[in-house]
C-alpha cells in the first residue's frame, strides 16, 4: 500500500486520511487507520466504517482501473464521509449484482444498508461516497 498523505484537519475537531490503493494489501493497514481515526467514537461507528470502507476499496480494486484513492474523514459532530475514487468513470456499481458470479454483489447492499452513498464521476475519474453518522444512522449528503 502506497501512503500519500495524512489530511490536516479543515476545521476544528476534524481529521481524515487519504491512501492510495495499489492492491488488496492496503486493507489491514486502512483497517488499523481506521480504528485510530476513530478511536473516540462508538464501536458501531467504528465497525460500520470499517465494514463500508472495506467493501467500497474492494470493489474499486476489483471493478475499476487505477490510480484509485480512499478518503475518510470525520467531524467532530460524528459525521463520517468515506470516498474511493478511480479512473475509471463509465463503470457503475450495481446494487446486489457482481460481473463477478452469481455469490458476488452483496458488499454494495450492505453499504446501502449502512449509510447514505452515491456516485460522482468526473472526465477520467469516479467517486462512490458514503457518509455515516454515529448509532448507525445515515444522512442525506
Amino acid at each position: 500500500m502506497n501512503f500519500v498523505a495524512d489530511v490536516p484537519p479543515s476545521r476544528a475537531g476534524e481529521r481524515a486520511i487519504h491512501i492510495a490503493i495499489d492492491d488488496p494489501s492496503c486493507l489491514r493497514p486502512l483497517r488499523r487507520m481506521i480504528a485510530r481515526l476513530l478511536a473516540d467514537r462508538p464501536e458501531d461507528l467504528r465497525i460500520d466504517a470499517d465494514l463500508v470502507a472495506t467493501e467500497l476499496v474492494t470493489n474499486a480494486l476489483e471493478h475499476a482501473a487505477a490510480p484509485r484513492t480512499v478518503t475518510i474523514g470525520c467531524s467532530s459532530a460524528g459525521r463520517l464521509e468515506i470516498a474511493v475514487t478511480d479512473g475509471d468513470p463509465a463503470t457503475s456499481p450495481t446494487l446486489g449484482r457482481s460481473r463477478l458470479g452469481t455469490h458476488r454483489g452483496r458488499g454494495l447492499t450492505i453499504v446501502d444498508h449502512l449509510a447514505t452513498w452515491g456516485v460522482q464521476r468526473g472526465l477520467a475519474t469516479k467517486t462512490i461516497w458514503a457518509v455515516l453518522l454515529r448509532g448507525r444512522q445515515a444522512a442525506p449528503a
